[in-house]
């Protein structure tokens, strides 16, 4: 009887979840009328309960529902006949998880884009509009990167992620003062535990909305540090799409008063549409490398010196689950679209200049 019963309610959980994924494709004016204020509003109250913890919440949680998981299995076994019963209960859990996550944020994939909401005209651009783009980013971050603190061989030396966290959301807040859709909750990053792990699975930062928590790994390159803090906090905003994310990120950093941010947007701004570039015409990039300063010039190479030595087949499997998640949530870029935010950046330097 408890096994039908879990198969029903496991049922019943995927249709209410079916349901809100058919209305927001369907009929998206209604939905997103109100989701997305819902949405920040739920994520707000998690936030300020679990924002007194000084640690990531959900960390504690996954390692405990790991190890619930394979005690019961091991019960289960041990009784034999209790398999279907510990799958059924394993099935209900998984289809409350995903009920919750699409009510709660995973909604807001199927929204308007955060170019749409800013009314942020994004086309398909010549290789000549994304060099000057990427010209534009360059000069700017070679003009602010005195800004940013700097240590051992002049390499950004960042601050911790607690100060961080502080600069990012007063940044939320002088940009909400332009557009109110970033009036989110303020809750602080967390530093994630066991930060080797996420280094290995090519993770900086990663959002949990069960819990309403922004953490960021602190092995996190220096340079774009400030920018990875932002970029979660808009994650924390109900800015779902990564590209979108990585924008919401941009802007906070523009509008922060700190010239550690404001360095490391630029930073991050210039890396993606120099990759871009890169990636159009290789002749064009090394004339851009060539103006870059050396401040630049030590930061993306020390970068690129600092994540070596995590590139591997963990990191490949983590991407590609990452990546299936993206695609499930109809963003057919995948991981691709981390770097999709260059057509953005293009779109906004030709709005300004």
């Amino acid at each position: 009887m408890k096994t039908v019963s879990r198969l029903i309610l496991s049922a019943i959980f995927l249709a209410l979840t079916g349901i809100m994924v058919i209305l927001a494709m369907y009929v998206p004016e209604f939905v997103f009328s109100i989701y997305p204020e819902f949405s920040r509003k739920i994520l707000s109250v998690l936030s300020s309960v679990t924002g007194t913890m000084p640690f990531a919440l959900w960390q504690i949680m996954a390692v405990l529902l790991v190890l619930w998981i394979l005690y019961t299995l091991i019960q289960a076994i041990k009784k034999r006949n209790m398999l279907i019963c510990w799958f059924t209960g394993i099935l209900l859990t998984a289809c409350i998880l995903l009920f919750s996550f699409v009510l709660i944020w995973g909604l807001g994939h199927y929204g308007p884009t955060l170019s749409q909401t800013l009314d942020l005209k994004v086309e398909k651009y010549s290789t000549q509009q994304l060099h000057h783009a990427t010209l534009f980013y360059m000069a700017k971050a070679n003009e602010t990167a005195s800004l940013a603190p700097r240590g051992i061989d002049n390499l950004v030396d960042a601050s911790s992620i607690d100060s961080l966290s502080n600069m990012g959301n007063e940044a939320y807040d002088n940009l909400a003062e332009e557009f109110p859709f970033f009036d989110g909750p303020d809750g602080r990053v967390k530093t994630l535990l066991a930060a080797p792990l996420f280094s290995y699975g090519g993770i900086t930062g990663i959002f949990i909305p069960f819990t309403g928590e922004s953490a960021v790994n602190p092995d996190t390159y220096g340079a774009s540090l400030g920018f990875t803090v932002c970029h979660e906090i808009g994650h924390r905003m109900g800015i779902t799409g990564e590209n979108d994310a990585n924008f919401a990120g941009f802007l906070a950093c523009m509008a922060s008063p700190e010239g550690e941010l404001l360095y490391s947007g630029y930073y991050s701004a210039f890396v993606y549409t120099y990759n871009a570039l890169y990636k159009a015409d290789k002749a064009l990039a090394a004339l851009v490398w060539e103006q870059c300063s050396d401040a630049l010039q030590g930061d993306m190479i020390g970068a690129n010196a600092h994540y070596d030595p995590y590139e591997g087949a963990v990191q490949e499997a983590t991407q590609k689950v990452n990546d299936a998640y993206l695609k499930a949530f109809q963003n057919e870029d995948g991981i691709a679209s981390y770097g999709a935010v260059a057509d953005q950046l293009i779109a906004f330097y030709l709005q300004i200049t």
